[in-house]
C-alpha cells in the first residue's frame, strides 16, 4: 500500500470518526473529538500535499535529465529507463510525456525485420528548438 493509499484512508476513517463524534459525544467531548480530526485531517493533507510537491519536482528533474540524455541520440524507453539509473518507472514514464506534450522531446516508430518477424519500436528523440 503506497503512502498516498494509506492517508487517503486514514483521512475518511477520521471524517467518519468526527462525524459520529459530534453526534454521540457530550458538548465538552464533542469540542475536544472536533479538535482532533481537524487537526489530524489537516496533518494528513499536509503530508499529501508534501509528497505530491516532491513528487513533482522529481518529474520535472527527471525531464531535465532524459532530454540530456537524448541530446546524442535517439533511445527506446527501456535505454532512457536505464540511463537515469532506474528512477521510478511512473516518475520517468510521466516525465516523458509531458516532455513529449510540451514539444521539447519528439518520438517515432521504427520496423525492425528479422527472420521474417517484423518489431515495432519507439524512439525517442530530442526536438530541436
Amino acid at each position: 500500500m503506497s503512502i498516498n493509499t494509506f492517508l487517503a484512508i486514514a483521512s475518511f476513517a477520521l471524517s467518519i470518526g468526527g462525524l459520529l463524534s459530534s453526534l454521540f459525544f457530550k458538548e465538552r467531548k464533542k469540542e475536544i473529538a472536533v479538535v482532533v480530526v481537524v487537526t489530524a485531517l489537516v496533518v494528513t493533507t499536509g503530508i499529501a500535499l508534501l509528497r505530491n510537491h516532491q513528487e513533482q519536482q522529481l518529474i520535472v528533474r527527471v525531464q531535465e535529465e532524459a532530454l540530456a540524455v537524448l541530446s546524442s541520440d535517439a533511445l527506446t524507453f527501456d535505454e532512457i529507463y536505464q540511463r537515469l539509473h532506474f528512477r521510478p518507472f511512473s516518475v520517468v514514464n510521466e516525465a516523458m510525456f509531458r516532455s513529449v506534450e510540451r514539444g521539447t522531446v519528439g518520438h517515432r516508430l521504427v520496423e525492425f525485420h528479422q527472420g521474417g518477424k517484423i518489431t515495432t519500436v519507439r524512439l525517442y528523440f530530442a526536438e530541436s528548438r
